[in-house]
């Protein structure tokens, strides 16, 4: 504060300060603390689970999607070929490219149906594999990997036999036409921590579906997996470039764009909720530097008498000002800070799943986070603040003097 104020407005700045914590302007102050205190430490705590949720979510969504999609127009199966391959993995970023299918079908187990989406895969994802919660991660033709709700609703358990059905075409039996069908061991039912795929997907090996769905040597199409997620969009204009129709390409923000749009929607809407709450608290702040302004009037024309000009009292009722809502500041940051911690490690709260995507509640602290809300409640407190001040500095000398 000192390269603020200068030693003689210092001393005056501390002479209030002391005056401010006596009789009903005690009151005000501490009220104008809390106010911001609660303010800051509700929007460190709410932003924090809003940035958490958000990165948790995109996190898990990433370790379940690819980075990148190549397709064909209106999703139609086309030959595999190594030499499309080989293409995409030439490009920058491109670690991986690995071919797939994917099918929304029927799956039976005894007298349990339900509705699924099976992947064929290579190689079982490493999210799955990572994540799996019974049986073992051996992946050959007649392997099935379920999601443990799908695998809830099934009754089904590591060494029961599942009967997947494609939509592809039905085959004549002495009962009439039926849907052609192949079955399959559950090998494993994994927890990939989003509900959407703990309900509604099974991973199979991709030559096991194809023959399951007389494609051949068709797929789907490629994923591609490339070093940073977030340059998907770069590495799409890529591909782009060296594929032409019918392929097309899309990257995993393109296939939650709704989701995370409303993520950040809804994260502006909160921080502009809860600075409200340290607006309302600055009229605290405003109530008492005014009171200090009525009950040092008598003081204030002195100084005004004595050579102090209209600017220096204003810096000194702007230093209080800020002094107050600097004290509610940082106590709002240091509690935010604490309990955003105890909550993230004793994972204190949970969440329903079917309807949150994830089942806790993660909470993320972030330096730039922390910065920009001390910067617009001490922005706050000092707009605040100028009122009263340039109530003291145009105080009349001589009629200050006379004040009683």
């Amino acid at each position: 504060m000192s390269p603020f104020l200068r030693k003689e407005e210092l001393f005056v700045a501390r002479s209030y300060l002391k005056a401010a914590r006596r009789g009903f302007l005690s009151f005000l102050t501490t009220f104008s603390i809390l106010g911001v205190f609660i303010g800051v430490a509700a929007l460190i705590i709410v932003i924090g689970v809003m940035t958490g949720f958000q990165t948790e979510l995109r996190k898990r969504i990433i370790g379940m999607t690819p980075h990148v999609i190549v397709t064909q127009f209106f999703d139609e199966p086309f030959e595999y070929s190594d030499s499309l391959r080989n293409l995409l993995l030439g490009i920058d970023e491109v670690t991986r490219v690995e071919p797939y299918i994917l099918v929304k079908t029927m799956i039976n187990r005894g007298i349990y149906s339900d509705g699924v989406v099976v992947k064929g895969v290579e190689y079982l994802p490493r999210e799955v594999k990572q994540n799996i919660m019974m049986g073992d991660s051996i992946f050959h033709e007649k392997s099935i990997f379920l999601g443990v709700n799908l695998a809830a609703m099934l009754r089904t358990v590591p060494g029961d036999t599942i009967k997947v059905y494609s939509p592809y075409g039905v085959r004549k039996t002495p009962f009439g036409m039926i849907m052609k069908s192949k079955d399959f061991t559950v090998r494993g039912i994994f927890d990939a921590g989003l509900y959407d795929f703990n309900t509604a997907f099974a991973f199979v090996r991709l030559d096991g579906l194809q023959s399951l769905l007389g494609f051949g040597n068709k797929i789907s199409g490629f994923e591609v997996y490339i070093k940073d997620p977030m340059k998907a969009f770069r590495v799409k204009d890529k591909i782009h470039k060296r594929l032409e129709y019918p392929f097309t390409e899309t990257t995993w923000i393109e296939m939650n764009k709704s989701l995370f749009s409303a993520l950040r929607l809804e994260k502006l809407a909160m921080y502009i909720i809860l600075i409200l709450i340290v607006i309302v608290a600055s009229f605290g702040i405003i109530a008492a530097l005014m009171m200090l302004v009525v009950e040092k009037t008598r003081e204030i024309g002195v100084l005004r008498s004595i050579g102090f000009r209209r600017d220096q009292v204003k810096k000194i009722f702007v230093a209080l000002g800020l002094i107050l809502g600097g004290i509610g500041t940082l106590s709002g940051v240091l509690f935010g800070i604490v309990v955003s911690v105890i909550m993230d490690k004793f994972r204190l709260f949970r969440l329903p799943p079917d309807v949150y995507f994830i089942d806790r509640i993660p909470v993320m602290v972030r330096v730039q986070d922390v910065c920009i809300i001390v910067v617009v409640t001490l922005l706050i407190v000092f707009l605040a603040s100028l009122i009263p001040a340039r109530r003291a500095a145009n105080l009349i000398p001589v009629e200050a003097i006379r004040y009683e």
